[in-house]
């Protein structure tokens, strides 16, 4: 039996035991519902980024493959003026050879003014003859065309986009390189990005008689890509075949294949593994520690295509591999940012769910400990003396009986000490009921001190106290226990009050030597206290009796 006293008495300390339980209760309470909720956020946070990731994928596909169709429509576009231009009824005149030629020559340039002026995005339209000869040009001069005279036309039998498209047959189309303008050997500034695209021209019996050119103002395709990608959350590029820039979020990396000082701005160069993959695959999409990479391969020219005008383009010889690679990446910085800016939300969202939480936490931790301590003292003034805080004779009994079926079932010897106190009733009588029970408290505290930690100390009324003995040797051992309760209540300075000396009678007795139940137990040790007291006070008497059979 384990001793235990009880403060019942005022507040003695409940404040404190309250706030102390509450907060126990609370942080359970607190953490298992945080614990539960953070739980739930990480999946939710964790689905969020997930689908965050699939969404910016499917739209960046999406936004990829629309981009793809709008550099198609440039080229069929192009390619459809390029073949209106071919087939003009002026030309066709001019090239049977019949009528003013020079008149002839001037109604062309005048159409060719005409459309230039409508389109806006021609830099020159010409008509060379087969040695080379610019016939007619007109040139776009920054949004005020011109036609250019007789004088200054020139011969271009030399460059290679006229060499290369007289090398065609009927219907078929040259695309040059996309590059930057030169004149004079030297680039053009401000820089003009160029795509040359030219058809030979035939005459009513089939015979080759020139070429049309039609000089294609590369920047308006670049502002039109950077125009349709403006809603995307990648940022687009266009590159060349072997991996340079024309199109970039950074100016200063364009064109390194003819700008010196940039030749080593390449995408291989800053993304060498997503390079690799964009060789590998016509299209695709991979997500790298550098972002997001959507890629498709485009071909400017591809056989086969109808351009809507009645004729089929067809990939001249040579340019059968002529690819560029459109690609948008999402910079991981941006899937950081917009991760974080989630998790920032989600914390802030919890931080407030979590106070909501603390403070239900605890008002339910308050009520749940203040409803247990109010039944735990109910239990107390049930089971233990308001004075003292000791067990009372009710649960004194209680004990007493489960120490009886224990010993009994075991075969265990226990024993009872009764004490009585001597000296009480002249302390109450002389200095009041507040010293009477200020000197109870005090032998309660002695006597707690005294017994061992499996004996139970009980208060059974008025100045009589109980002890049970869980386990005892013999009667010598259970007296000399006694002798030393009597001791420390004889010797205690606090009991002595102003020459009122304050002492103990006690009696023991043992089962099942002096006592085969618990009642009979409880008379034998009563009756041997009051034999210690006829024998003179401040005495352990132990009982002499024998059970009997």
């Amino acid at each position: 039996m384990v001793q235990a006293g009880y403060d019942v008495g005022g507040d003695g300390g409940g404040s404190e035991r309250l706030i102390g339980h509450s907060l126990t209760l609370f942080f359970a309470i607190f953490l298992a519902i945080g614990a539960v909720i953070g739980g739930f956020g990480a999946i939710f946070y964790q689905s969020e980024v997930e689908n965050y990731l699939d969404n910016t994928a499917e739209q960046e596909r999406y936004r990829i493959e629309l981009l793809r169709y709008l550099v198609h429509g440039t080229f069929d576009d192009v390619i459809g003026d390029l073949f209106v231009l071919a087939g003009q009824n002026e030309l066709e005149r001019l090239l049977l050879g019949g009528g003013d030629r020079q008149r002839l020559r001037s109604a062309i340039a005048d159409e060719y003014l005409a459309f230039a002026t409508l389109k806006g995005t021609y830099d020159q339209l010409r008509f060379l003859d087969l040695e080379g000869r610019e016939q007619v040009r007109v040139n776009y001069n920054a949004g005020a065309p011109t036609v250019v005279r007789d004088p200054a036309l020139q011969d271009k039998h030399q460059r290679y986009y006229f060499t290369a498209t007289l090398g065609l047959r009927r219907g078929q189309v040259y695309v040059s390189p996309f590059d930057l303008n030169i004149e004079h050997g030297r680039l053009k500034r401000p820089l003009k990005p160029m795509i040359r695209i030219g058809t030979p021209v035939f005459d009513a019996v089939g015979n080759k008689r020139g070429v049309v050119l039609i000089n294609y103002l590369g920047r308006n395709l670049l502002e039109r890509l950077g125009t349709a990608s403006a809603a995307m959350r990648g940022e687009v590029m266009l590159l060349n075949a072997d991996g340079y820039w024309m199109l970039s979020p950074r100016q200063e990396d364009t064109w390194g294949f003819m700008i010196p000082e940039r030749a080593e701005r390449r995408f291989g160069h800053d993304y060498p593994h997503e390079w690799s993959l964009l060789q590998t695959r016509a299209q695709g999409q991979v997500r790298t520690d550098n972002g997001l990479f959507t890629f498709v391969e485009l071909h400017p020219l591809e056989p086969g295509r109808h351009l809507g005008v009645g004729h089929l383009a067809h990939t001249a010889p040579g340019t059968e591999r002529y690819v560029w690679y459109l690609v948008s990446q999402v910079p991981a910085t941006v899937i950081e940012r917009h991760t974080r800016g989630l998790l920032m939300r989600l914390l802030m969202l919890g931080a407030g769910v979590l106070v909501v939480i603390a403070v239900g936490s605890w008002l339910l931790a308050l009520g749940v400990t203040r409803r247990r301590l109010y039944k735990a003292q109910l239990v107390a003034l049930a089971h233990y003396d308001r004075l003292t805080g000791l067990p009372n004779r009710t649960l004194f009994f209680d004990r007493l009986e489960q120490l009886h079926e224990s010993a009994t079932r075991y075969g265990r010897r226990y024993g009872l000490l009764y004490l009585d106190l001597d000296g009480f009733k002249q302390v109450n009588d002389t200095f009041g009921h507040h010293a009477g029970d200020r000197l109870l408290e005090q032998v309660a505290l002695l006597l707690r001190q005294g017994v061992r930690r499996a004996d139970t100390v009980a208060r059974l009324g008025g100045d009589e106290f109980a002890i049970l003995l869980s386990e005892v040797g013999d009667a010598h051992a259970a007296h000399q226990f006694g002798d030393k309760l009597i001791a420390l209540i004889r010797d205690a300075e606090q009991l002595h009050y102003q020459g009122v000396r304050v002492g103990a009678s006690a009696g023991v007795a043992l089962y099942p030597d002096h006592a085969s139940s618990p009642e009979l137990l409880v008379r034998r040790a009563d009756q041997a206290m009051y034999a210690a007291k006829k024998r003179g006070k401040n005495k352990c008497v132990v009982c002499r009796r024998l059970v009997v059979s």
